[in-house]
C-alpha cells in the first residue's frame, strides 16, 4: 500500500475506534436501563425470540450466534426477571421454548421507542445531503462485518 493508501487506513482505523468508543459509552450510559427496565444485550435476546417462529433455547442460540449455555445462562437471568418464560416442548419434552412474557412484551416495547428516539436524534443531527450516502454506507458497513 502507498503513503497515500496508509494514510487513509490511519484515518479509517482511527474513526473506526472513535465509532465504537462512542457505542460503549452509549451502552453504558444505557446500562442503568436494566434496574427498571432492559439494558441492550436483554433486549436483544428478547428480540430475538420475538423473531423466531418455533423460539427454542437453541434457536435464540443460533439466531444471536452464541453457544447453547451462554443463551441458557441469558435466559435464565431473563426468566428470574419475568421478562421471558421457559417451558418444555409438550411433543417433546428434551426440547425447550422460550416465549416473552406480557411483562417481557412491555418492557420491550419501551426499549424499542428509546432506542426509536435515539435513531431519530442520530438522524437529526446529519445534514440532511449525507443521510443518503451514511444510509448507503451504514449498509456497505454491515455487509462487510458479517462477512468477515
Amino acid at each position: 500500500m502507498d503513503r497515500d493508501g496508509e494514510a487513509a487506513f490511519a484515518e479509517f482505523a482511527a474513526a473506526w475506534s472513535d465509532l465504537v468508543g462512542a457505542v460503549v459509552r452509549a451502552k453504558a450510559r444505557g446500562a442503568h436501563n436494566g434496574e427498571h427496565g432492559l439494558t441492550m444485550g436483554q433486549a436483544l435476546v428478547m428480540h430475538a425470540i420475538s423473531g423466531l417462529e418455533r423460539p427454542t433455547v437453541g434457536a435464540v442460540a443460533h439466531a444471536l450466534h452464541i453457544a447453547s449455555p451462554s443463551a441458557t445462562r441469558m435466559l435464565q437471568q431473563l426468566e428470574r426477571k419475568g421478562v421471558v418464560a421457559r417451558r418444555r416442548c409438550a411433543e417433546d419434552e428434551r426440547t425447550i421454548l422460550v416465549s416473552v412474557t406480557p411483562h417481557g412484551e412491555e418492557l420491550l416495547a419501551e426499549w424499542r421507542a428509546r432506542m426509536a428516539e435515539r435513531q431519530r436524534q442520530l438522524f437529526d443531527r446529519i445534514a440532511p445531503e449525507q443521510r443518503p450516502v451514511l444510509v448507503a454506507l451504514l449498509h456497505d458497513m454491515g455487509a462487510v462485518i458479517d462477512d468477515l
